[in-house]
């Protein structure tokens, strides 16, 4: 079964999967290379982690308190993040362990991909969507009047960070997998993880009507990955979304006059 099925079963909710909107977004992303050593393709082997507040979130919306929706979607945006971060670092090639529903921590990572994921309220905004419609048509069916119709949408704000660390000493706390029941199973970063050095930080972001987690987070990580290790900066990434995320063209931010 696959992840996003699977969670869904082992929170006991349901929820109406909707991806409406444009057929194109617009996901600005900022990637810094670090100081550690590049990522390998051949000597390295990568876990990736979420992030020390999954488990409140399953918790709190498990117990269907009256916060249960916010904690079940914030859960979401988590989970679908590491599974689009394992998704996007294996269709580049690099070797990932503890993936999917096989996650817990039996791998041998010497590398951590530690994501976070969540929705930014102080960011949401409205927009007006405008179509005309014909009103009159004349005896051969031609429009000879028009209608303007408007639809009001909120538009959510949704930040992903993804930061590929090595961490120091094989005993470091960042190769411990704190997974709990409360995690299903997967691996939890430490409340403070430190010691480390940084291989690669990607941020992206995007704003969207749409309401599916996994549908959201597949854009903005295909965004943030796309062309690794050679897209470092900030730059604009645009996506064709069907059937599936595809950059269709990417643009360098240019610097502010002044700057």
């Amino acid at each position: 079964m696959h992840l996003r099925n699977k969670l869904l079963t082992l929170f006991g909710l349901c929820s109406v999967l909707t991806a409406c909107g444009p057929n194109e977004y617009y996901v600005p992303v900022n990637n810094q290379v670090g100081n550690a050593q590049f990522l390998s393709k051949t000597s390295d082997t990568v876990r990736v982690v979420v992030s020390n507040n999954l488990p409140e979130l399953i918790k709190k919306a498990r117990e269907q308190g009256k916060d249960w929706l916010l904690s079940y979607k914030s859960a979401m945006y988590i989970l679908s993040a590491r599974e689009y971060t394992e998704d996007r670092l294996q269709a580049l090639g690099y070797h990932v362990v503890d993936t999917g529903s096989k996650a817990g921590g039996v791998g041998h990572p010497n590398v951590i991909a530690l994501v976070e994921s969540a929705e930014d309220p102080s960011k949401a905004h409205n927009v007006i969507r405008t179509w005309t419609e014909p009103s009159y048509t004349d005896t051969m069916g031609n429009p000879t009047a028009w209608d303007t119709k408007a639809v009001a949408y909120t538009m959510k704000h949704i930040d992903y960070k993804v930061t590929l660390i090595r961490p120091n000493g094989k005993n470091n706390p960042l190769f411990i997998c704190n997974n709990t029941e409360l995690s299903t199973n997967l691996c939890i970063a430490p409340e403070h993880p430190d010691n480390y050095e940084v291989i690669f930080t990607g941020t992206g972001s995007m704003s969207t009507d749409a309401n599916n987690a996994a549908y959201i987070l597949d854009h903005i990580t295909t965004a943030v990955w796309h062309d690794y290790p050679n897209m470092m900066g900030q730059y604009q990434v645009f996506l064709y979304s069907q059937p599936h995320p595809e950059v269709i063209r990417v643009e360098p931010d240019s610097p502010k006059k002044g700057s």
